[in-house]
Protein backbone atom coordinates (compact mmCIF):
# COMPACT_ATOMS: atom_id res chain seq x y z
CA UNK A 1 0.00 0.00 0.00
CA UNK A 2 2.85 2.40 0.76
CA UNK A 3 4.35 1.75 -2.67
CA UNK A 4 0.95 2.40 -4.26
CA UNK A 5 0.71 5.82 -2.59
CA UNK A 6 4.26 6.67 -3.57
CA UNK A 7 3.58 5.74 -7.20
CA UNK A 8 0.35 7.72 -7.16
CA UNK A 9 2.15 10.74 -5.72
CA UNK A 10 4.65 10.60 -8.60
CA UNK A 11 1.82 10.86 -11.09
CA UNK A 12 0.00 13.61 -9.18
CA UNK A 13 3.24 15.60 -9.06
CA UNK A 14 3.61 15.45 -12.84
CA UNK A 15 3.26 18.85 -14.49
CA UNK A 16 2.51 17.13 -17.81
CA UNK A 17 -0.65 15.51 -16.46
CA UNK A 18 -1.96 18.72 -14.87
CA UNK A 19 -1.00 20.81 -17.90
CA UNK A 20 -2.82 18.51 -20.28
CA UNK A 21 -5.84 18.46 -17.96
CA UNK A 22 -5.95 22.27 -17.92
CA UNK A 23 -5.66 22.44 -21.72
CA UNK A 24 -8.54 19.96 -22.09
CA UNK A 25 -10.73 21.96 -19.74
CA UNK A 26 -10.11 25.18 -21.67
CA UNK A 27 -10.95 23.41 -24.93
CA UNK A 28 -14.19 22.07 -23.42
CA UNK A 29 -15.18 25.55 -22.27
CA UNK A 30 -14.76 26.75 -25.84
CA UNK A 31 -16.99 23.93 -27.11
CA UNK A 32 -19.68 24.59 -24.49
CA UNK A 33 -19.69 28.29 -25.27
CA UNK A 34 -20.58 27.59 -28.91
CA UNK A 35 -23.70 25.56 -28.17
CA UNK A 36 -26.06 28.13 -26.70
CA UNK A 37 -29.73 27.71 -27.60
CA UNK A 38 -32.13 30.31 -26.19
CA UNK A 39 -35.23 28.38 -27.23
CA UNK A 40 -34.03 25.25 -25.40
CA UNK A 41 -33.35 27.37 -22.30
CA UNK A 42 -36.86 28.83 -22.45
CA UNK A 43 -38.41 25.36 -22.83
CA UNK A 44 -36.50 24.19 -19.77
CA UNK A 45 -37.64 27.24 -17.80
CA UNK A 46 -41.29 26.62 -18.75
CA UNK A 47 -40.93 22.94 -17.74
CA UNK A 48 -40.65 24.06 -14.11
CA UNK A 49 -44.31 25.11 -14.37
CA UNK A 50 -45.75 22.58 -16.82
CA UNK A 51 -43.78 19.45 -15.97
CA UNK A 52 -42.53 17.18 -18.74
CA UNK A 53 -45.39 14.69 -19.28
CA UNK A 54 -47.27 15.76 -22.41
CA UNK A 55 -51.04 15.63 -22.18
CA UNK A 56 -54.06 17.68 -21.23
CA UNK A 57 -52.67 18.73 -17.85
CA UNK A 58 -49.48 19.91 -19.58
CA UNK A 59 -51.49 22.10 -21.96
CA UNK A 60 -53.64 23.46 -19.15
CA UNK A 61 -50.52 24.60 -17.28
CA UNK A 62 -48.89 25.85 -20.48
CA UNK A 63 -51.94 28.00 -21.26
CA UNK A 64 -51.41 29.83 -17.96
CA UNK A 65 -47.78 30.67 -18.76
CA UNK A 66 -47.27 34.21 -20.00
CA UNK A 67 -44.37 36.06 -21.58
CA UNK A 68 -43.52 39.76 -21.58
CA UNK A 69 -43.18 39.85 -25.33
CA UNK A 70 -40.21 39.76 -27.64
CA UNK A 71 -38.26 36.53 -28.14
CA UNK A 72 -39.75 34.88 -25.04
CA UNK A 73 -43.29 35.26 -26.45
CA UNK A 74 -42.20 33.82 -29.79
CA UNK A 75 -40.61 30.84 -28.04
CA UNK A 76 -43.74 30.27 -25.93
CA UNK A 77 -45.97 30.25 -29.00
CA UNK A 78 -43.57 27.90 -30.77
CA UNK A 79 -43.70 25.52 -27.79
CA UNK A 80 -47.50 25.53 -27.88
CA UNK A 81 -47.50 24.68 -31.58
CA UNK A 82 -44.89 21.91 -31.21
CA UNK A 83 -46.69 20.17 -28.33
CA UNK A 84 -50.26 20.53 -29.63
CA UNK A 85 -51.85 17.30 -30.82
CA UNK A 86 -48.74 15.14 -30.44
CA UNK A 87 -49.12 11.37 -30.56
CA UNK A 88 -47.10 8.46 -29.25
CA UNK A 89 -44.50 7.60 -31.93
CA UNK A 90 -44.22 4.04 -30.60
CA UNK A 91 -47.85 3.22 -31.33
CA UNK A 92 -47.73 0.92 -34.36
CA UNK A 93 -43.98 1.36 -34.81
CA UNK A 94 -42.36 -1.76 -36.35
CA UNK A 95 -38.67 -2.69 -36.32
CA UNK A 96 -38.52 -5.70 -38.66
CA UNK A 97 -37.78 -3.56 -41.70
CA UNK A 98 -34.71 -2.10 -39.97
CA UNK A 99 -33.21 -5.58 -39.65
CA UNK A 100 -33.85 -6.39 -43.30
CA UNK A 101 -32.31 -3.13 -44.52
CA UNK A 102 -29.22 -3.67 -42.37
CA UNK A 103 -28.85 -7.27 -43.58
CA UNK A 104 -29.09 -6.15 -47.20
CA UNK A 105 -26.65 -3.27 -46.70
CA UNK A 106 -24.04 -5.39 -44.91
CA UNK A 107 -24.52 -8.49 -47.03
CA UNK A 108 -25.02 -10.45 -43.81
CA UNK A 109 -26.01 -14.10 -44.03
CA UNK A 110 -26.20 -17.22 -41.92
CA UNK A 111 -25.59 -16.65 -38.22
CA UNK A 112 -25.10 -12.91 -38.63
CA UNK A 113 -28.42 -12.39 -40.44
CA UNK A 114 -30.21 -14.42 -37.79
CA UNK A 115 -28.55 -12.44 -34.98
CA UNK A 116 -29.67 -9.18 -36.61
CA UNK A 117 -33.26 -10.38 -36.94
CA UNK A 118 -33.25 -11.65 -33.34
CA UNK A 119 -32.01 -8.27 -32.11
CA UNK A 120 -34.83 -6.39 -33.77
CA UNK A 121 -37.40 -8.96 -32.68
CA UNK A 122 -36.27 -8.21 -29.12
CA UNK A 123 -36.41 -4.46 -29.84
CA UNK A 124 -40.00 -4.80 -31.08
CA UNK A 125 -41.03 -6.08 -27.64
CA UNK A 126 -39.29 -3.09 -26.04
CA UNK A 127 -41.11 -0.71 -28.40
CA UNK A 128 -44.46 -2.25 -27.49
CA UNK A 129 -43.72 -1.79 -23.79
CA UNK A 130 -42.75 1.83 -24.40
CA UNK A 131 -46.00 2.37 -26.27
CA UNK A 132 -47.99 1.03 -23.31
CA UNK A 133 -46.21 3.47 -20.98
CA UNK A 134 -46.50 6.45 -23.39
CA UNK A 135 -42.77 7.01 -23.00
CA UNK A 136 -42.47 9.19 -26.07
CA UNK A 137 -45.01 11.70 -24.71
CA UNK A 138 -42.25 13.53 -22.88
CA UNK A 139 -41.15 17.13 -23.38
CA UNK A 140 -37.35 16.93 -23.38
CA UNK A 141 -36.33 20.18 -25.17
CA UNK A 142 -39.22 20.09 -27.68
CA UNK A 143 -37.97 21.24 -31.09
CA UNK A 144 -34.43 21.76 -29.82
CA UNK A 145 -34.15 18.22 -28.48
CA UNK A 146 -32.06 16.79 -31.31
CA UNK A 147 -29.39 19.52 -31.24
CA UNK A 148 -29.22 19.77 -27.43
CA UNK A 149 -29.08 15.97 -27.06
CA UNK A 150 -26.27 15.64 -29.58
CA UNK A 151 -24.37 18.56 -28.09
CA UNK A 152 -24.19 16.78 -24.75
CA UNK A 153 -24.10 13.08 -25.60
CA UNK A 154 -22.21 13.14 -28.89
CA UNK A 155 -20.04 16.26 -29.13
CA UNK A 156 -19.12 17.10 -25.53
CA UNK A 157 -19.10 13.50 -24.30
CA UNK A 158 -17.08 12.46 -27.35
CA UNK A 159 -14.36 14.99 -26.57
CA UNK A 160 -14.43 14.13 -22.87
CA UNK A 161 -13.82 10.47 -23.71
CA UNK A 162 -10.94 11.30 -26.07
CA UNK A 163 -9.37 13.51 -23.40
CA UNK A 164 -9.96 10.90 -20.71
CA UNK A 165 -8.35 8.21 -22.87
CA UNK A 166 -5.30 10.37 -23.57
CA UNK A 167 -4.88 11.43 -19.93
CA UNK A 168 -5.24 7.81 -18.78
CA UNK A 169 -2.71 6.69 -21.42
CA UNK A 170 -0.31 9.45 -20.38
CA UNK A 171 -0.54 8.44 -16.71
CA UNK A 172 -0.14 4.74 -17.56
CA UNK A 173 2.90 5.27 -19.79
CA UNK A 174 4.49 7.62 -17.28
CA UNK A 175 4.01 5.09 -14.50
CA UNK A 176 5.18 2.08 -16.54
CA UNK A 177 8.20 3.91 -17.98
CA UNK A 178 9.21 6.01 -14.96
CA UNK A 179 12.31 3.95 -14.14
CA UNK A 180 13.42 3.96 -17.77
CA UNK A 181 12.90 7.73 -18.08
CA UNK A 182 14.83 8.57 -14.90
CA UNK A 183 17.38 5.71 -15.16
CA UNK A 184 16.43 4.25 -11.77
CA UNK A 185 15.44 0.78 -12.96
CA UNK A 186 18.49 -1.13 -11.69
CA UNK A 187 18.02 0.34 -8.22
CA UNK A 188 14.26 -0.26 -8.03
CA UNK A 189 14.31 -3.76 -9.51
CA UNK A 190 17.08 -4.90 -7.16
CA UNK A 191 14.95 -4.21 -4.06
CA UNK A 192 12.89 -6.82 -2.23
CA UNK A 193 9.77 -5.75 -4.13
CA UNK A 194 11.67 -5.84 -7.41
CA UNK A 195 9.64 -6.27 -10.56
CA UNK A 196 6.46 -6.87 -8.57
CA UNK A 197 6.30 -3.09 -8.41
CA UNK A 198 4.24 -3.30 -11.59
CA UNK A 199 1.15 -4.17 -9.51
CA UNK A 200 1.05 -0.93 -7.50
CA UNK A 201 2.12 0.96 -10.62
CA UNK A 202 -0.91 -0.35 -12.50
CA UNK A 203 -3.23 0.46 -9.62
CA UNK A 204 -1.78 3.95 -9.29
CA UNK A 205 -2.03 4.65 -13.03
CA UNK A 206 -5.65 3.49 -13.11
CA UNK A 207 -6.46 5.66 -10.10
CA UNK A 208 -4.75 8.71 -11.58
CA UNK A 209 -6.25 8.22 -15.05
CA UNK A 210 -9.80 7.62 -13.85
CA UNK A 211 -9.49 10.38 -11.26
CA UNK A 212 -8.36 12.87 -13.90
CA UNK A 213 -11.22 11.80 -16.20
CA UNK A 214 -13.73 12.18 -13.36
CA UNK A 215 -12.40 15.63 -12.46
CA UNK A 216 -12.42 16.79 -16.07
CA UNK A 217 -15.94 15.46 -16.65
CA UNK A 218 -17.21 17.00 -13.40
CA UNK A 219 -15.82 20.46 -14.15
CA UNK A 220 -16.86 20.45 -17.81
CA UNK A 221 -20.40 19.25 -17.10
CA UNK A 222 -20.77 21.70 -14.21
CA UNK A 223 -19.97 24.55 -16.59
CA UNK A 224 -22.26 23.09 -19.27
CA UNK A 225 -25.24 22.80 -16.93
CA UNK A 226 -24.47 26.19 -15.43
CA UNK A 227 -24.58 27.87 -18.83
CA UNK A 228 -27.58 25.91 -20.17
CA UNK A 229 -30.98 25.72 -18.46
CA UNK A 230 -32.35 22.21 -17.82
CA UNK A 231 -35.20 22.85 -15.38
CA UNK A 232 -37.41 19.76 -15.09
CA UNK A 233 -36.03 18.34 -18.35
CA UNK A 234 -33.87 16.00 -16.28
CA UNK A 235 -37.06 13.98 -15.67
CA UNK A 236 -37.95 13.78 -19.37
CA UNK A 237 -37.69 10.41 -21.03
CA UNK A 238 -34.71 10.23 -23.37
CA UNK A 239 -36.93 8.37 -25.88
CA UNK A 240 -39.12 11.45 -26.26
CA UNK A 241 -40.98 11.85 -29.55
CA UNK A 242 -38.81 14.95 -30.12
CA UNK A 243 -35.64 12.86 -29.94
CA UNK A 244 -34.71 11.00 -33.10
CA UNK A 245 -31.72 9.77 -35.06
CA UNK A 246 -30.67 10.01 -38.68
CA UNK A 247 -29.94 6.57 -40.06
CA UNK A 248 -28.46 6.54 -43.56
CA UNK A 249 -29.73 2.99 -44.12
CA UNK A 250 -33.01 2.72 -42.19
CA UNK A 251 -34.03 6.38 -42.43
CA UNK A 252 -34.94 8.82 -39.69
CA UNK A 253 -36.35 6.97 -36.70
CA UNK A 254 -37.07 7.34 -32.98
CA UNK A 255 -34.30 7.20 -30.38
CA UNK A 256 -35.12 3.85 -28.77
CA UNK A 257 -33.26 2.67 -25.68
CA UNK A 258 -33.43 -0.88 -24.34
CA UNK A 259 -34.45 0.41 -20.92
CA UNK A 260 -36.52 3.38 -19.87
CA UNK A 261 -34.11 6.24 -19.13
CA UNK A 262 -34.78 9.73 -17.89
CA UNK A 263 -32.30 12.28 -19.25
CA UNK A 264 -30.49 12.24 -15.89
CA UNK A 265 -30.40 8.43 -15.72
CA UNK A 266 -29.12 8.25 -19.30
CA UNK A 267 -26.36 10.74 -18.50
CA UNK A 268 -25.29 8.70 -15.45
CA UNK A 269 -25.32 5.49 -17.52
CA UNK A 270 -23.18 7.11 -20.23
CA UNK A 271 -20.72 8.41 -17.62
CA UNK A 272 -20.47 4.94 -16.09
CA UNK A 273 -19.82 3.35 -19.49
CA UNK A 274 -17.34 6.14 -20.25
CA UNK A 275 -15.42 5.35 -17.07
CA UNK A 276 -15.12 1.73 -18.18
CA UNK A 277 -13.92 2.86 -21.60
CA UNK A 278 -11.23 5.12 -20.11
CA UNK A 279 -10.10 2.16 -17.98
CA UNK A 280 -9.75 0.10 -21.19
CA UNK A 281 -7.44 2.68 -22.76
CA UNK A 282 -5.44 2.90 -19.52
CA UNK A 283 -4.88 -0.88 -19.48
CA UNK A 284 -3.93 -0.84 -23.17
CA UNK A 285 -1.36 1.91 -22.65
CA UNK A 286 0.09 0.30 -19.52
CA UNK A 287 0.56 -3.04 -21.27
CA UNK A 288 2.31 -1.34 -24.19
CA UNK A 289 4.43 0.65 -21.73
CA UNK A 290 5.70 -2.60 -20.24
CA UNK A 291 6.47 -4.14 -23.63
CA UNK A 292 8.22 -1.08 -25.05
CA UNK A 293 10.87 0.64 -22.95
CA UNK A 294 10.65 3.95 -24.75
CA UNK A 295 7.46 5.72 -23.61
CA UNK A 296 7.29 7.89 -26.74
CA UNK A 297 7.37 4.86 -29.01
CA UNK A 298 4.81 3.15 -26.77
CA UNK A 299 2.48 6.13 -27.17
CA UNK A 300 2.86 6.01 -30.96
CA UNK A 301 2.04 2.30 -30.85
CA UNK A 302 -0.99 3.11 -28.71
CA UNK A 303 -2.24 5.50 -31.38
CA UNK A 304 -1.33 3.12 -34.21
CA UNK A 305 -3.12 0.18 -32.58
CA UNK A 306 -6.35 2.16 -32.25
CA UNK A 307 -6.06 3.51 -35.79
CA UNK A 308 -5.59 -0.04 -37.05
CA UNK A 309 -8.73 -1.17 -35.23
CA UNK A 310 -10.68 1.57 -37.00
CA UNK A 311 -9.30 0.54 -40.40
CA UNK A 312 -9.57 -3.26 -40.10
CA UNK A 313 -13.37 -3.66 -40.48
CA UNK A 314 -13.34 -1.16 -43.35
CA UNK A 315 -10.57 -2.93 -45.28
CA UNK A 316 -11.57 -6.57 -44.73
CA UNK A 317 -13.77 -7.83 -47.61
CA UNK A 318 -17.36 -8.25 -46.41
CA UNK A 319 -18.00 -10.99 -48.97
CA UNK A 320 -16.19 -13.45 -46.68
CA UNK A 321 -17.91 -14.88 -43.60
CA UNK A 322 -14.61 -14.26 -41.80
CA UNK A 323 -14.74 -10.66 -42.97
CA UNK A 324 -18.23 -10.23 -41.52
CA UNK A 325 -17.06 -11.78 -38.24
CA UNK A 326 -14.13 -9.37 -38.08
CA UNK A 327 -16.44 -6.43 -38.80
CA UNK A 328 -18.96 -7.28 -36.08
CA UNK A 329 -16.32 -8.24 -33.50
CA UNK A 330 -14.41 -5.02 -34.18
CA UNK A 331 -17.42 -3.06 -32.92
CA UNK A 332 -16.65 -4.37 -29.42
CA UNK A 333 -13.17 -2.81 -29.33
CA UNK A 334 -12.62 0.36 -27.27
CA UNK A 335 -12.06 2.69 -30.22
CA UNK A 336 -15.24 1.54 -31.98
CA UNK A 337 -17.21 1.80 -28.76
CA UNK A 338 -16.07 5.41 -28.66
CA UNK A 339 -17.12 5.94 -32.28
CA UNK A 340 -20.56 4.50 -31.45
CA UNK A 341 -20.98 6.60 -28.28
CA UNK A 342 -24.12 8.37 -29.50
CA UNK A 343 -25.83 4.95 -29.83
CA UNK A 344 -24.99 3.54 -26.39
CA UNK A 345 -27.92 1.72 -24.75
CA UNK A 346 -29.82 1.65 -28.06
CA UNK A 347 -30.02 -1.00 -30.79
CA UNK A 348 -26.97 0.48 -32.54
CA UNK A 349 -26.76 0.42 -36.32
CA UNK A 350 -25.86 -1.85 -39.22
CA UNK A 351 -22.52 -2.86 -37.64
CA UNK A 352 -24.07 -4.05 -34.37
CA UNK A 353 -25.63 -7.49 -33.92
CA UNK A 354 -25.59 -7.67 -30.11
CA UNK A 355 -28.17 -6.42 -27.66
CA UNK A 356 -26.47 -4.09 -25.14
CA UNK A 357 -23.38 -3.95 -27.35
CA UNK A 358 -21.69 -1.27 -25.23
CA UNK A 359 -21.90 -3.44 -22.10
CA UNK A 360 -20.75 -6.57 -23.94
CA UNK A 361 -17.92 -4.62 -25.56
CA UNK A 362 -16.74 -3.04 -22.32
CA UNK A 363 -16.73 -6.34 -20.42
CA UNK A 364 -14.92 -8.14 -23.25
CA UNK A 365 -12.39 -5.33 -23.73
CA UNK A 366 -11.63 -5.05 -20.02
CA UNK A 367 -11.11 -8.83 -19.78
CA UNK A 368 -8.86 -8.98 -22.86
CA UNK A 369 -6.79 -5.93 -21.89
CA UNK A 370 -6.42 -7.09 -18.29
CA UNK A 371 -5.10 -10.40 -19.64
CA UNK A 372 -2.77 -8.44 -21.94
CA UNK A 373 -1.35 -6.50 -18.98
CA UNK A 374 -0.97 -9.72 -16.97
CA UNK A 375 0.89 -11.42 -19.83
CA UNK A 376 3.10 -8.35 -20.32
CA UNK A 377 3.90 -8.38 -16.60
CA UNK A 378 4.82 -12.07 -16.65
CA UNK A 379 7.11 -11.54 -19.64
CA UNK A 380 8.65 -8.50 -17.98
CA UNK A 381 9.62 -10.59 -14.92
CA UNK A 382 11.72 -12.80 -17.22
CA UNK A 383 13.18 -10.04 -19.35
CA UNK A 384 16.89 -9.29 -19.38
CA UNK A 385 17.14 -5.61 -18.36
CA UNK A 386 20.82 -5.23 -19.11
Amino acid sequence: MIIYWLELRKLLASAAVWGFLAACLLFNLFIIGNFRDEYADDVAAVSKVTGVALGQSFHDRLSRVTADGGQAAIHLERLRLETDGVTDVFEGYRTESIAERYIAAAGARGYFAKAMRDKYAALQKVVEEKAKRDESLSLYFAGSTYTRHRMLFNTLMGWLLVEGALIAALAALLSAGYEEIFRTGHIVYSTRTGRRILRPKLSASLTAGLGAWALLALLSLAVCFGMNEYGEVWRSNVSSLFNYRFDWIAGMRPFVTWHSFSVLAYLLAVLAAGTGLVACFSLMAFGLGIWVRNSYIAFLLFLAANAAMVAVPVLVPQTWMAGLAVRYLSMLTPVWLWLKRSLWFTDGDADIIWVHFETVGLCASLAVLAAFCLHAGICFRKRNLA
